[in-house]
């Protein structure tokens, strides 16, 4: 009995300070491993629906992205499922494919509202530079007619000849 217990505290030693000294890390999955899976897979699709959230009110066109995030989500569902079945391989591995998709939709989700804000910036200067050149060439034109009729009414003052009024009283 002592041996036994000799070279089982010796055995777990030797694991103990291998460990500590060694560049490797020791990982054991499990069920907390696909708790956390699915965490992460959750948090992942809420950042997507936000991402994508964000570029729909930036006039981006999302709706190829909400079926792709609609995707994830099932995903998600069936990887809580298959965690509440007690199967941790299946839940962690949907939970992979929806990491996966939901962060590929929050990127595109991304470049998709950076795209639109360009293109909103792109038609606001667009509009602005149109009505200042319109405003100035209305301006203009307006100062054109304004000079012409001026001086046709000096011409016109300049060339009445004043009447008498002879008063027959």
């Amino acid at each position: 009995m002592k041996r036994v217990l000799r070279v089982s505290v010796s055995f777990l030693l030797v694991l103990v300070l291998g460990g500590l000294f060694s560049r490797s890390v020791f990982v054991v999955r499990g069920t907390d491993d696909a708790v956390s899976s699915v965490g992460e897979a959750d948090a992942a699709v809420r950042g997507a629906f936000n991402a994508t959230l964000n570029a729909e009110k930036a006039a981006a066109n999302v709706s190829g992205l909400i079926l792709r995030l609609n995707e994830a989500g099932g995903l998600l569902d069936e990887a809580e499922v298959a965690l509440a079945n007690g199967n941790s391989t299946e839940a962690s591995s949907k939970a992979g494919q929806c990491i996966g998709i939901a962060e590929s939709v929050k990127s595109d989700a991304d470049a998709l509202k950076a795209s639109a804000l360009d293109q909103a910036r792109t038609v606001f200067w667009t509009y602005l530079t149109f009505s200042v050149v319109s405003s100035a060439a209305f301006v203009v034109a307006l100062a054109l007619v304004w000079r012409r009729f001026k001086r046709g009414n000096i011409r016109k003052v300049l060339g009445m000849r004043p009447e008498v009024a002879v008063d027959e009283a």
